[in-house]
């Protein structure tokens, strides 16, 4: 039996220079997922963040210290039709 992940990203965090626009006119964003050890202390089994940019991944191995942009984070849960409750849609986002 599989797991089904649940998550919430913060849209306000988000720079519009990383979303890109596909020939098809679709806006898409690329993100990272990193799955924690352990529950962190809200009970999130994992974060999300924007990947490294070209210029970061050269200073991080430059030995720089990079800060990456965390839009949000997520629990897993057994695939058993145990779902959280959903949230509101709103459709006012900045793009």
């Amino acid at each position: 039996m599989g797991k089904s992940r649940s998550m919430s990203i913060c849209l306000t965090d988000i720079p519009k220079e990383r979303i890109t626009k596909h020939a098809n006119g679709k806006l898409y964003l690329a993100v990272s997922s990193y799955d924690f050890d352990k529950p962190d202390q809200y009970d999130n089994d994992f974060s999300l963040s924007l990947p490294l940019t070209e210029d970061q991944k050269t200073k991080k191995k430059a030995g720089e210290k990079v800060e990456r942009v965390f839009i949000g984070n997520g629990r897993i849960w057994p695939d058993e039709g145990m779902q959280p409750s959903k949230t509101e849609y709103h459709d006012d986002l900045p793009f």
